[in-house]
């Protein structure tokens, strides 16, 4: 079958969906095509943190984008569950950052200065145990940042394929892209498995497999590498672990349902998917060096996800510059579901209008040919 559109994106996940959801909102003809099931691969493989603050470790323009998403995160989440009627936990309780070593508390120290000095909010807890009651003697001091939330990822992914649909998207579950088609400098649609698209403009969502994605010879890919993360799920903990708590060696984030998401590591194993007893161990051991009490939760499952890399770690916003229609919105690392907001807005503008006014020029694609070039 032959299908037509304005857009075609190229990808399910939190970013492929949010991104056509927009361009549906703004009147395109939008078509999802996935290469497996939506929101499956990294997006769910994730722990949902909508943390600028607790995950960066110094200014620049990362930082400045994902405060940008975050501020909008309240009424795109509103927004999300009034389209979808699915609640996607989206919670404004803070996070707690716990130092385990004296080295550890003089690089909290040092975040929490320089990030007053740019005028965000960190408090120093003097009661640590005031917010985590449960935390172990290993804790030597602790950060609290109230301006980072958190979101079920899982239920988020579910709310922006229901959205988008509903907002006339059509989305194409196992169907493998072969290749992005073009003529005369100027993008005409996509070959797929269930037969050819063609659209003017195609927005390569694809995370992980960005850089793989079949582009016309001349057009270079996207410099996009799988970094695997594994979590570990445990159950039971709601009580134990009220509030997300971080250290610099791993994170515990509870669920409403009673699971405590543990994580995660940051591995260079290719494409390949799997949990490993070594991770799981060391995992584990950050977690209960926080939280003692953690040992004795059920041990639920354990997962692994590829995180889309890129060489400077900043995602990759914006129309490519070597190929007419072609838009990149990948490599997002450990922030996707983060900026997923601020994204779905800059690309539509940039499908839309041509330009943004949004504040992704520090990860336009054309930064990597720059560097290729030197």
């Amino acid at each position: 079958m032959r299908r037509t559109a304005d857009v075609v994106v190229v990808g399910g996940g939190v970013i492929g969906c949010a991104v056509a959801r927009e361009l549906a909102r703004r009147g395109a003809r939008t078509i999802v095509v996935e290469r497996g099931e939506v929101g499956a691969e990294a997006t769910r493989a994730a722990a949902g943190m909508v943390a600028p603050q607790a995950e960066s470790s110094g200014p620049g323009p990362l930082l400045r984008l994902g405060i940008a998403s975050r501020e909008r995160y309240a009424a795109w989440t509103e927004a999300l569950a009034a389209e979808s009627g699915v609640d996607v936990e989206y919670r404004t309780d803070g996070i707690v950052y716990a130092a385990l070593t004296a080295a550890d508390v003089r690089v909290l120290a040092a975040r929490a200065r320089w990030q007053r000095a740019a005028g965000l909010r960190v408090e120093r807890l003097a009661h640590p145990r005031r917010h985590v009651p449960a935390l172990g003697p290993q804790v030597r001091m602790a950060l609290h940042f109230p301006d980072d939330h958190r979101v079920n990822n899982e239920r988020l992914a579910t709310a922006l394929v229901v959205a988008a649909r509903r907002a006339g998207v059509a989305v194409l579950e196992r169907t493998p892209v072969a290749a992005v088609r073009a003529r005369r400098g100027k993008v005409t649609g996509v070959d797929t498995g269930a037969g050819p698209v063609d659209a003017p403009v195609v927005v390569n969502a694809a995370g992980a497999w960005a850089g793989r994605l079949g582009l016309p010879p001349g057009v270079a890919p996207p410099p996009v590498f799988p970094v695997r993360g594994q979590i570990i799920v445990l159950r039971g903990g709601l009580e134990v672990v009220p509030r997300p708590l971080y250290s610099l060696r791993g994170y515990v984030v509870p669920r409403v349902d009673g699971r405590v998401l543990a994580g995660s590591t940051l591995e260079d194993a290719g494409y390949e998917k799997r949990v490993t007893a070594g991770a799981a161990a060391d995992i584990l051991a950050a977690a209960c060096a926080m939280v003692p009490r953690l040992a004795g939760l059920t041990l639920d499952t354990a997962y692994a996800g590829l995180r889309p890399a890129t060489p400077d770690h900043r995602p990759i916003i914006g129309a490519a510059p070597d190929l007419d229609g072609l838009v990149h919105a990948t490599g997002h690392y450990r922030s996707g579901i983060l900026l997923a907001p601020i994204t779905a807005e800059a690309i539509a503008d940039v499908v839309m209008d041509g330009r943004t006014a949004l504040p992704v020029a520090a990860m336009r694609p054309g930064r990597f040919a720059r560097r290729r070039r030197r």
